[in-house]
């Protein structure tokens, strides 16, 4: 069994960049609150999602965050295939489909917070790192001057 530390972040480029696009995902959440500018709003919110949620899942794949992964898929693919299930039939499904969009959006706040966290961990770990190593130079050089 490997007994390795962990590495807080396997790939800051990739994880800055979906922060990034979790900023923007969440500002075209807003477009809910537009209900009232009709079912194109909406569409787009669900294509933006659409777009998006293949990269999202292979960033938290990178990151080995394989429990945001079983989130997304007990808050999200479950009760979509669920709805799918119970009201196939009926004639208001497409209304039903809004629900798991919804709670794709709530995931997406989620997990936009902690996308920062880790983020903040890395930076900070890295902070700590440097200013180890400029304490451990500065040693070395008053050290050679004594």
């Amino acid at each position: 069994m490997d007994n390795k530390p962990r590495k807080i972040v396997q790939d800051v480029v990739s994880l800055s960049r979906l922060r990034a696009i979790l900023w923007f995902e969440l500002s075209t959440s807003v477009l809910f609150i537009f209900i009232s500018m009709g079912p194109f709003m909406i569409a787009i919110a669900i294509i933006a999602a659409l777009i998006f949620t293949p990269y999202m899942l292979y960033v938290l794949i990178k990151e080995k965050r394989y429990e945001w992964i079983t989130i997304f898929i007990l808050m999200i693919v479950i009760p979509y295939i669920f709805i799918l299930l119970i009201f196939y039939d009926y004639i208001l499904l497409t209304a039903w489909l809004i629900i798991p969009v919804v709670l794709l959006y709530l995931y997406y706040f989620l997990l936009k917070y902690s996308v920062d966290d880790w983020l903040k961990e890395y930076y900070a770990h890295e902070n700590y790192e440097e200013q180890k190593r400029e304490s451990a130079k500065r040693r070395r050089e008053e050290e050679e001057l004594l």
